[in-house]
């Protein structure tokens, strides 16, 4: 995403998410997105910039972390990922919001994550 001295990453963003600014999937930084399993073929139809995203998430990864990876703005991260969930390459697992009872199961996810991290 460095692309040209002198460009604006600006112009490169919006050809990237075809001057979309918005992303149709509500996503939080924190949400973690997963992929789903892709034959050679698939895989070959994503443009470059989805096969990263692809790859940066064989497991579990907060769209935060997506984007710092791949130094892609975090608007253009979620637009992309929402298209790939679109398309059913990527899973985006629910995020824990304030409004809502707690998922156990989540929490311990969560928690397993950040215990990976820290390692």
């Amino acid at each position: 995403m460095n692309g040209t001295p002198g460009r604006s990453n600006r112009v490169r963003s919006f050809s990237l998410t075809g001057g979309r600014t918005r992303s149709p999937s509500p996503l939080l930084l924190e949400t973690l997105v997963s992929t789903i399993s892709m034959n050679a073929a698939g895989f070959a139809a994503l443009t470059p910039e989805q096969r990263e995203i692809y790859l940066a998430c064989r497991e579990a990864t907060s769209v935060t972390e997506i984007a710092t990876r791949l130094a892609m703005p975090i608007g253009v991260a979620r637009i992309l990922i929402s298209d790939l969930a679109e398309q059913e390459r990527i899973t985006i697992h629910p995020t824990v919001r304030r409004d809502q009872p707690s998922n156990r199961h989540l929490l311990e996810r969560i928690l397993h994550g950040l215990e990976s991290i820290a390692q």
